[in-house]
């Protein structure tokens, strides 16, 4: 058998000792830093505000437009319905005016004072 003293001679030759070194953990990747930007808002996005502003105003600046011109018209309106009652009413005055001038009465006293005579074969009756 081997002695003690030649185990303790092989094993401290052949397997030197070295303290286990802590596991690393892999680094990340260093990804490139973007530069600060200074700018709150991009040129793009101006760019959209400024459009959806303008169109916005378009819209609200025809939308008054219409407006006045539908109420002009309905103001245009009103004041034909009011002509033409007026006209109504005075084409049915000058209707009844007709009739009362027209009576027999009225004309035969009219015709005696021009010195017309009424021959009565000359008269026909016409009915409607």
């Amino acid at each position: 058998m081997a002695t003690p003293e030649y185990i303790e001679k092989v094993t401290n030759q052949a397997i030197p000792y070295e303290s286990p070194k802590p596991l690393q953990s892999p680094k990340a990747p260093q990804l490139p830093q973007p530069s600060k930007k200074t700018k709150i808002l991009t040129r793009k996005e101006i760019m959209m505000a400024s459009v959806i502003s303008a169109l916005a105003f378009l819209l609200i600046f025809s939308n008054l437009i219409t407006q006045v011109v539908l109420s002009n018209q309905n103001r245009d309106l009103q004041d034909l319905q009011t002509s033409n009652a007026q006209v109504a009413a005075d084409n049915t005055n000058l209707g009844q005016e007709v009739q009362e001038l027209s009576r027999y009465n009225r004309i035969m006293e009219i015709a005696e004072e021009l010195g017309l005579e009424m021959d009565e074969a000359n008269v026909r009756n016409v009915s409607r």
